[in-house]
């Protein structure tokens, strides 16, 4: 009987556990949000919206490339030393959920949840020769209601077409725990700019590594003070370049010309982009 009562007790405890392990495996394959990294790759939007003048539509249709480059150089410009919101959002209808977004870290061995609710700008600058937007965040994070310190974040905003619009840094330094720092990624994928209310859409993702690691992804807004106007066409204007590519060279220090490519007319520098506005359908 007592051999009997063991046995049941065996196999009661084998098949929570074996339970158990099923329901994890039935949790839709969810990554451990504790797991070690340094980024996760936000989701690619299909397409960037833009509203001005109270109507929205694909960039695409009715813009260029530049229009674009340099609405969102004057709206950051424009709020240069003031804070934008951050907000967690619905990507179809651009609503607010909750007034700031997080995701959880572990600090060590202490599991933690960051909360960002805000950035202040700190530097708005045009780099001419890479053609990208330089941008200087200082967000106010948090976790377990703690503020670490933290360097400001340096951005770079690069407006590749009106399809493709991508903000990033080069990581920056946060100390969550006493041992050492740790380093925080963000990327942004930008597929909404509204120009009249000073509102920016984008796929998120914040990634933590070192002796805190951890991160998360997810759709935001920022929210800014003032719009993009009055903007001014001709304060800031894409670089360019009178220099011809340079072209490979034989042995003998000839030009040679690969794919029908004649250096004798105007050519686009490296780094240039040759844009023309699509027609409307």
């Amino acid at each position: 009987m007592l051999k009997h009562f063991h046995y049941s007790i065996k196999t009661l405890v084998l098949t929570a556990t074996t339970a158990l392990v099923g329901a994890c495996d039935m949790s839709g394959g969810l990554a451990d949000p504790f797991t070690q990294r340094t980024i996760i790759t936000p989701k690619a939007p299909s397409s960037v919206i833009v509203c001005r003048s109270q109507q929205c539509a694909p960039a695409r249709t009715n813009m260029t490339r530049e229009f674009l480059y340099n609405s969102l150089l004057n709206l950051f410009d424009n709020n240069l030393d003031s804070t934008l919101l951050i907000c967690d959002a619905d990507p179809d209808s651009r609503m607010c959920f909750e007034n700031y977004i997080q995701f959880n870290i572990k600090a060590g061995v202490t599991p933690a949840t960051v909360v960002i609710d805000s950035a202040k700008i700190l530097g708005v600058k045009l780099k001419k020769s890479e053609q990208i937007i330089d941008i200087a965040l200082d967000y106010n994070i948090h976790y377990n209601a703690v503020r670490p310190a933290c360097m400001s974040s340096k951005n770079a905003l690069f407006v590749k077409s009106p399809d493709y619009v991508l903000m990033e840094d080069t990581g920056y330094i946060c100390k969550f725990t006493t041992t050492s720092d740790s380093m925080i990624s963000t990327v942004f994928a930008i597929d909404y700019v509204d120009l009249d209310y000073g509102i920016i859409g984008a796929n998120y993702s914040f990634g933590v590594s070192g002796p805190a690691y951890g991160g998360g992804t997810g759709y935001m807004l920022m929210r800014f003070q003032k719009n993009a106007f009055p903007s001014d066409p001709k304060k800031f204007v894409l670089p360019k370049s009178n220099e011809a590519p340079v072209m490979p060279r034989s042995a003998s220090g000839k030009v040679q010309h690969e794919y029908g490519v004649r250096t004798e007319g105007p050519n686009l520098a490296p780094g240039q982009y040759k844009v023309t506005p699509l027609p409307l359908k």
